[in-house]
């Protein structure tokens, strides 16, 4: 057995990714919303015996290392250690990838480098002015704990002199783990320096980046500098907080997107802990798809400039394919959280439950910004709100939206609907984007009637108790199945003695069988009848029904058979003997019918 297979053997699927998501048994398997596109009814399943899932909604599936690799972005070599380790067993069979080592040692030093920076900030006399800094701030020891914030020195080689001369790791890795830059000269010098320091964890909590804040303002450098997009951070990705604040965010079943770090920390020291900053104003996809597997609601807290409009509108559209709802806190004018929280943190808990949709923020954003009373006025309005209510799918929300929009202009529901169908009409708009992986899937092939009941069958066989799989396989192992895969598997199960060990038997096959027997156990459409699989009336009954649609999908065959030799003027006389062969056979085939 491979070290593979024996941590696969070791590990629950149900265990690995109901840690992650929330399952429910449903007879013999577990299902939830599926963590991979937004939906409202489950259509994400998962068979423990087979140690397989499949979203029949998005059409994801796979093993356990497959689910670690598209949900948290590990790499297949990560997600075997991560497992091993779980499991208790020593790798030493599998040989990791260049990649796969760089990246532990990129890993390794980011992890050193937090360290060095928090000791510098909470231990070393270095730290002092940083610590007045944070402290003149209100962030709290515990909050310097919790994310781990460090100061860098404003020597230009302090990291250098502990990760390089003392640590023996070399220039290049900490050039490719961002925290070193190399000048023209060709002499290294460290990127942070003078700076606070917050540690930008991934989804697995570990570091991949820092975000440095600059303590003397009066310095001409950036106020805040990031980590530059390595073989590990990706600012599009990147929630400052979410690692820290993770099952706060996931009780909520709503989160508060904000613009900075300080804005996290005074928050959660203010008791909302369901927070996360991104990394600028733009909230990416793949921020809306890590936020939609946790949260029902995203909340932004952003500006309410031009900036904060701007992004919300792109917010709006980031979103709408994750299903999770949009929502805004109007912070006032001129302020961020982190102000507000250090003034009176009561304000900011106050202000935290009175969100508003996007579209009634948007909507008291033009109205604001141009003059309802005057006919120019109204005009930028509408050609402001034209575009954001063409985007509204629902009808009865539009119809909201339409009359509220309708009634602070003073004018009339029909003036604004006509202005948004023109805006659809002239500008195009067209429904929202739809994912290239979408574009590129096959349309669905159309299954025969015999390839539809012998997947129900099938679906019956591996749905009823295991001691009845055996007689069940034996019965149909003499039909020539038209689904790939199914003969191999049923011959295989007949040819067992006694009674059949579902994980014993899998193991045995290729991950493309076990995927089949797999999807063809948890199709939605044959659950959707109700039936006890156990029933051998429900079996018997669909055992006929296989049997006679088989027959008739072989007269059909023989027919046109028939009618091609029917055709030819001049049959050969081995054309002539199959052809009398053919008659032979559809008469017997009739009888049966």
């Amino acid at each position: 057995m491979s070290q593979i297979q024996e941590v696969k053997d070791a590990t629950d699927i149900v265990e690995v990714i109901g840690s992650r998501i929330t399952l429910q048994r449903s007879g013999t398997y577990f299902k939830g919303l599926c963590p991979f596109h937004g939906e409202k009814s489950p259509s994400f399943f998962v068979d423990e015996r087979l140690q397989r899932y499949k979203c029949f909604g998005c059409g994801e599936s796979g093993d356990v290392f497959t689910f670690l690799e598209k949900y948290e972005g590990m790499t297949f070599a990560e997600s075997l250690q991560d497992l091993a380790d779980k499991a208790n067993i020593t790798l030493e069979a599998y040989k990791k990838s260049s990649d796969d080592a760089l990246r532990e040692q990129i890993i390794e030093v980011l992890n050193l480098a937090k360290e060095y920076y928090h000791y510098l900030l909470t231990t070393h006399k270095t730290g002092a002015d940083a610590r007045a800094y944070l402290a003149d701030r209100k962030v709290s020891n515990s909050s310097i704990t919790l994310f781990q914030l460090g100061y860098a020195m404003p020597e230009w080689d302090g990291l250098i002199k502990f990760l390089h001369n003392k640590k023996k790791y070399s220039l290049l890795l900490l050039e490719q783990a961002g925290l070193v830059i190399k000048g023209k000269n060709n002499r290294y010098y460290d990127r942070f320096r003078g700076r606070v320091m917050f540690p930008l964890r991934d989804i697995r909590g570990r570091v991949v980046g820092f975000s440095g804040r600059l303590l003397d303002s009066t310095a001409k450098d950036a106020k805040y500098i990031n980590s530059p997009e390595t073989l590990l951070y990706h600012k599009s990705k990147m929630l400052f907080g979410f690692s820290e604040l993770f099952q706060h965010i996931r009780k909520e079943k709503q989160v508060i997107v904000v613009e900075g770090e300080f804005d996290v920390i005074t928050s959660q020291q203010a008791h909302v802990n369901n927070i996360v900053a991104i990394k600028g104003s733009a909230l990416t996809e793949d921020h809306a798809k890590l936020l939609a597997r946790v949260a029902e609601t995203v909340i932004l807290a952003l500006d309410s400039d031009s900036a904060g409009v701007k992004a919300t509108k792109k917010s709006i559209e980031v979103l709408k394919s994750t299903g999770v709802e949009l929502r805004v806190l109007q912070v006032p004018e001129g302020k961020d959280p982190d102000e507000l929280i250090r003034k009176d943190p009561k304000v900011w808990r106050d202000i935290s439950k009175q969100s508003v949709t996007a579209y009634d923020f948007l909507i008291a954003a033009a109205f604001t910004q141009f003059d309802a009373q005057s006919p120019t006025g109204k005009r930028k309005i509408m050609e402001e709100l034209a575009p954001m209510l063409a985007s509204v799918s629902h009808a009865v929300e539009l119809e909201h939206y339409v009359k509220k929009v309708a009634t602070q202009l003073g004018t009339q529901v029909s003036s604004v609907k006509d202005d948004v169908d023109s805006y659809k009409k002239h500008k195009k708009i067209t429904p929202a984007k739809v994912k290239q992986s979408e574009k590129e899937q096959k349309p669905a092939k159309v299954l025969s009637p015999k390839e539809v009941q012998e997947q129900y069958c099938i679906f019956l066989l591996f749905s009823a108790h295991e001691k009845k799989w055996l007689d069940r396989a034996i019965e149909i192992s003499e039909f020539n199945f038209e689904t790939p895969g199914v003969n191999q598997i049923i011959r295989s199960m007949a040819d067992l003695e006694g009674s059949v060990d579902i994980k014993q038997f899998v193991s045995h096959l290729p991950e493309d069988l076990k995927q089949t027997i797999f999807e063809l156990q948890a199709n939605i459409e044959h659950q959707k009848r109700n039936v006890d699989p156990d029933s051998e009336t429900e079996w018997n009954s669909a055992l006929k029904k296989l049997k006679k649609v088989s027959i008739v999908e072989r007269i059909n065959q023989i027919t046109r058979q028939l009618a091609l030799l029917d055709d030819k003027p001049d049959k050969t006389s081995v054309e002539e003997e199959k052809q009398n062969q053919l008659l032979k056979e559809i008469v017997l085939l009739r009888k049966q019918a």
